[in-house]
């Protein structure tokens, strides 16, 4: 009887040593784990810290840029007002040596306010601060307006093509304005002196094409690969500083659109976009 209690003794005591090791392992890694969620916390902490002071520094570089691009637009438009005043010879009739200075000082003046728009979309963008400000817009009116407004400024014969009815769409005017500018100034840079470069719109099923030709040499693999990367033109030596098509394929992502180019050598490029259509279908107003 006394063998049994000892050995139930025994037992029990390696129980408990057992139980005491098995708790004392628990704790130990309970304040394991303790620690390193305390230390993975504060390298959240530290690093949730540092994006938002990059974010701050990126969005006032925004603002920052924001008003130098106002700061230079402001005079700039008035340059461009008044050389459009003297190409359509409102003081008076002009020489053709004068008026080809002031197509020029105005095409210059166009070429600067779009460069600025480009560098403030740009930070924008970067800043992650970049918003559309949606309208309901007659598409077919902006473009026409769009095109009216590049033949005053630029040595080229630009054309608006469409026999489509009015497609009202919700946009952000500008900004689509914007792209159609920067793509068209790309078509005059690559075409030649006398081809027309074209402006077209042609509606689909669920969005609405709209595209820009020339009738220029044509792009290289190597370019067009280039196209829509940040301060590389892919325009070769023609110009340009590489954050316009940038730019216009990030709005047009925006908008829910799709980018693209097709370009045979010697031929020509064709730089096309979509926007998706209304779900309600489109609107049949007048154009303005």
């Amino acid at each position: 009887m006394g063998a049994a209690i000892a050995a139930i003794g025994g037992i029990m005591a390696g129980y408990t040593g057992v139980m005491s090791a098995a708790i004392t392992a628990v704790a130990v890694v309970f304040f394991m784990g303790t620690a390193a969620w305390r230390i993975a916390e504060r390298r959240r902490n530290a690093v949730s810290i540092e994006v938002g002071r990059y974010a701050e520094l990126a969005a006032r570089r925004a603002d920052q840029i924001a008003i130098l691009s106002h700061e230079i637009r402001t005079p700039l438009a008035i340059i461009k007002g008044s050389s459009d005043l003297l190409i359509e010879e409102t003081p008076g009739p002009l020489n053709e040596r004068q008026r080809a200075f002031a197509r020029r000082i105005a095409d210059n003046a166009s070429q600067v306010i779009g460069l600025s728009e480009d560098l403030l979309a740009h930070a924008r963008i970067e800043a992650g601060v970049f918003e559309l400000h949606l309208d309901l817009v007659n598409l077919r009116s902006l473009l026409r307006q769009t095109v009216r407004e590049l033949r005053q400024v630029l040595a080229a014969d630009v054309q608006f093509d469409s026999f489509e009815p009015p497609i009202r769409l919700y946009i952000d005017p500008s900004l689509v304005k914007q792209v159609v500018v920067n793509l068209v100034t790309n078509a005059v840079r690559g075409g030649t002196d006398d081809a027309p470069v074209t402006v077209r719109m042609m509606r689909r099923d669920s969005d609405v094409l709209i595209s820009v030709s020339d009738s220029g040499l044509g792009m290289s693999v190597q370019q067009q690969k280039q196209l829509f990367q940040r301060f590389s033109s892919g325009t070769g030596d023609r110009g340009g500083t590489g954050l316009g098509m940038y730019v216009s394929q990030h709005i047009v992502q925006l908008h829910g659109g799709m980018i693209y180019v097709d370009t045979i050598a010697q031929l020509g490029t064709t730089v096309m976009f979509t926007l998706p259509l209304m779900r309600d279908g489109e609107g049949d107003d007048d154009d303005e």
